[in-house]
């Protein structure tokens, strides 16, 4: 006679913590890859939000007062990222001369002090018209 018994034998149970482990390592390795994208995302963010705020500002000043920036510096209230611009005169058909005129344009670029992330760049051109 046989003797029924039940439960589960043991290789049915460590086959089963086998693949909850698997399953899990994979479910732990995507957190980590959306952890990272979101610190990525913010950075990209924070940088256009300061790209933009730091045109603004060179918008608002006085034309004969945009002069070039060859250094990055710390951006004010934000230590951990920087900024650097530099100004070329333009001709009437925006090509880049070296003389003075009127139009001026203004290559910006805000960085991230980890060299991990790139940095976001911008031009524009002001005018003195």
């Amino acid at each position: 006679m046989k003797n029924k018994s039940k439960g589960f034998a043991l290789v049915e149970v460590v086959i089963v913590i086998v693949l909850l482990s698997g399953s899990l390592l994979v479910f732990l390795e995507a957190l980590s890859q959306a952890k990272s994208l979101q610190i990525k995302s913010e950075i990209i963010t924070i940088q256009s939000f300061l790209i933009h705020d730091k045109i603004n500002e060179l918008r608002s000043i006085n034309y004969e007062d945009v002069e070039n920036h060859n250094f990055y510096a710390s951006y004010p209230g934000y230590p951990n990222y920087s900024f650097l611009y530099t100004v070329s005169y333009l001709d009437d058909n925006l090509n880049i001369v070296n003389y003075t005129t009127e139009l001026k344009q203004v290559d910006l670029s805000i960085k991230h002090n980890n060299s991990s992330y790139n940095p976001l760049s911008e031009s524009f051109v002001i005018t003195n018209l």
